[in-house]
C-alpha cells in the first residue's frame, strides 16, 4: 500500500492498509476484467451517443452546461472513489457516464474539424498502445520498479505544470504565438507518459490480485486504468490533429 500511496497519484487518497490481507472474496483477474468490460461498455455507450448527437445536430448532448459539468463531475467521482472504495462501484459508473459524454463531444468536435477518420484512428492507436504495453509488462521486458514510478510521477507533475502554463497563456491570447512544433513536442511527450502509466496500472492490478485483497478494490483499480486510457486517447487524438495541421 505504501508503494501505491508514494508513487501513484490515483492511489494517494486511499487510507493506509486499505489494500492487504486476505479476503473471503479476493480479487481475481476474471472478476476484475468483468468490471473493466462493464465500465468500458458504459463509457462507449455514452460517448457514442454524445458523438453522434454532435455530428448529426451540431449540438452538445445536454447543451454547453452539461459539457462543462461532465468533466467536473467525472473528476469528483474519481476522488470520491479513491477516498472510499466501498462507494467505488457507484462512482466508477458515474465517471464512465460523464466522461463518456465529454469524450464523445470532444471527439465530435475533432471529427468535424479534421475529418479523415481522426477519431477511429485515435481509438485504434489507443488499442494498439494498450496491447503493446500489456505485452511489455507481461513479458517482463519492462520492469515497474520504485525508481520507474518516481520518474513517472515527476514527469506527470511536470506535464501538469506545463499544461497549467499553457492554459494561462491561452487566456491572455499568447498561445497563438507558439509554434506547431512546440505543441507537437508537448503532445508527443504527454502521449508517451500516458502510455507508460499503463505499465503502472498493470503492476498495481497484479499487486492487488497477488495480495488477496477484497474484491471491492477491483472497482478502484478498474477506474484507475480507465482514467489512464481516456487520458491516452485524448492525447493521441490531439497528437494526430496536430500532425494533420502540419501536413496541411
Amino acid at each position: 500500500m505504501r508503494m501505491f500511496r508514494s508513487t501513484n497519484p490515483m492511489m494517494g487518497r486511499m487510507h493506509p492498509g486499505a489494500v492487504g490481507g486476505y479476503s473471503d472474496y479476493p480479487a481475481t483477474m476474471g472478476t476484475f476484467s468483468l468490471k473493466m468490460i462493464l465500465l468500458t461498455a458504459v463509457l462507449f455507450g455514452f460517448a457514442g451517443f454524445s458523438f453522434f448527437t454532435f455530428i448529426n445536430t451540431g449540438n452538445f448532448t445536454g447543451g454547453i452546461v452539461t459539457l462543462i459539468a461532465a468533466p467536473i463531475v467525472a473528476l469528483i467521482s474519481v476522488i470520491v472513489a479513491m477516498r472510499n472504495p466501498s462507494l467505488a462501484p457507484y462512482f466508477a459508473f458515474i465517471y464512465a457516464m460523464t466522461q463518456g459524454i465529454f469524450m464523445g463531444a470532444i471527439s465530435g468536435v475533432y471529427e468535424m474539424s479534421f475529418g479523415d477518420g481522426i477519431v477511429s484512428t485515435a481509438l485504434l492507436a489507443t488499442l494498439g498502445v494498450f496491447v503493446a504495453m500489456g505485452f511489455l509488462y507481461a513479458s517482463g521486458l519492462v520492469k515497474v520498479t520504485s525508481k520507474f514510478r518516481r520518474v513517472m510521477y515527476t514527469l506527470l507533475v511536470g506535464l501538469l505544470i506545463t499544461s497549467l502554463i499553457l492554459v494561462v497563456l491561452s487566456l491572455f491570447g499568447a498561445l497563438g504565438g507558439l509554434s506547431l512544433g512546440f505543441l507537437l513536442l508537448i503532445s508527443a511527450v504527454s502521449s508517451v507518459v500516458a502510455s507508460l502509466y499503463l505499465l503502472i496500472d498493470f503492476d498495481n492490478i497484479a499487486t492487488l490480485i497477488k495480495s488477496g485483497a477484497d474484491r471491492q478494490y477491483e472497482w478502484v483499480f478498474a477506474l484507475s486504468l480507465m482514467v489512464t486510457l481516456v487520458w491516452l486517447y485524448i492525447e493521441l487524438l490531439r497528437l494526430i490533429a496536430i500532425l494533420s495541421r502540419r501536413r496541411n
